[in-house]
């Protein structure tokens, strides 16, 4: 599979699959080792791992979750981008010290759980914070960091579930003012699909994130739910302040073929799940490669056009780089991506 990220193309690494790794009829030895070998070890076992589940084609970015090979470039997956080391580092010192700066940011006190219109939300405080990656660190698109001011915001605690977009389906009909189609049935990913008249979850999918989702569908959906999709700025905010372990800049990443249901993804605080991998987020957002010509810092909504909408958080198939909170990324916003779901805000 060929995908091109960024003006990058990034290939699917097949050569795995020729490897083949026998474990069966292995010996169990006791060895006395020291603390760092076993650090070593454990390391190398985590390799071994990742080495056979390629082997068994459970290659996250080639897999159908319904067990359909297809064509990526009619349905396509956004992979992460390529940069960094393959193996994850133990977290160092200035990492901790970083957590514990978080953890006593006086706004996160602020944070509180929505009730009534805004249940299943939590409040972000306004304010202003640094918004981005300082010159040298991270993507070049998210340099340079900036002050930024946004006003209070309610935000979902959850992205957007298959079960409840197909309640909006149900009452809006699957296609947009302009006559596209919201979601993409003909995808053998699509998480949905049409019975007779009505649209319903496929088995097991009912509270997983709703994705193979245009931007044009998740905006309407947020309209129709009495809100709207958050700028690149709040999504931020409410990621540093409800996320609170930092993900390392490099190409590690865990063992998994598809999304999980919204309230088992990445844990944050009082209850906030998946600012972390997941899915992709669709932003309000036109995307910008150059931030220094977003002049503006109060309520920021990014460029004034463009030809693709911002995207957050990562997904099931990234690395740990592309599942940090400061980094951005872009997609169609006429496309169908199995991994790019979203959430939405309140005023």
């Amino acid at each position: 599979m060929v995908e091109v990220v960024d003006d990058q193309v990034a290939q699917d690494d097949t050569s795995l699959s020729s490897k083949r790794i026998n474990l069966t009829g292995a010996r169990v030895l006791t060895l006395k080792i020291s603390p760092a070998k076993c650090l070593v070890q454990s390391l190398l076992l985590s390799l071994v791992y990742a080495l056979v589940t390629a082997s068994s084609g459970m290659c996250a970015e080639s897999r159908s979750p319904f067990g359909t090979h297809h064509d990526s470039t009619k349905f396509p997956l956004l992979p992460p981008l390529p940069s960094g080391p393959s193996i994850p580092l133990p977290p160092s010192p200035e990492d901790d010290k970083e957590q514990k700066a978080i953890l006593l940011h006086p706004d996160i006190r602020r944070i509180q759980e929505g009730t009534g219109e805004y249940s299943g939300m939590v409040f972000i405080p306004g304010g202003r914070f640094s918004m981005g990656s300082p010159n040298g660190e991270g993507r070049v698109d998210e340099q340079p960091s900036r002050e930024i001011t946004v006003k209070d915001f309610y935000i979902a605690k959850h992205e957007t579930t298959c079960h409840q977009y197909c309640e909006f389906l149900n009452r809006q009909g699957l296609n947009a003012k302009d006559g596209s189609p919201r979601v993409r049935l003909d995808d053998p990913n699509c998480p949905i699909y049409r019975s007779a008249k009505s649209f319903r979850p496929k088995p097991g999918y009912e509270e997983k994130p709703m994705v193979c989702v245009s931007w044009y569908g998740a905006q309407d959906f947020a309209t129709w739910a009495g809100g709207r999709l958050p700028t690149s700025a709040e999504w931020e905010k409410a990621a540093f302040l409800t996320n609170l372990h930092k993900m390392p800049d490099n190409l590690a990443m865990t063992v998994e073929i598809d999304s999980v249901g919204v309230a088992d993804a990445f844990p944050g605080i009082r209850g906030v799940t998946g600012f972390s991998g997941n899915v992709w987020e669709w932003c309000s957002d036109w995307y910008s490669r150059n931030r220094e010509l977003e002049a503006v810092s109060d309520n920021p909504e990014g460029a004034a056009a463009g030809n693709e909408k911002v995207i957050r958080g990562g997904s099931w198939a990234s690395t740990d780089a592309s599942r940090r909170a400061q980094n951005l990324h872009k997609a169609e916003p006429r496309g169908y991506y199995r991994t790019v779901g979203f959430r939405i805000v309140k005023d």
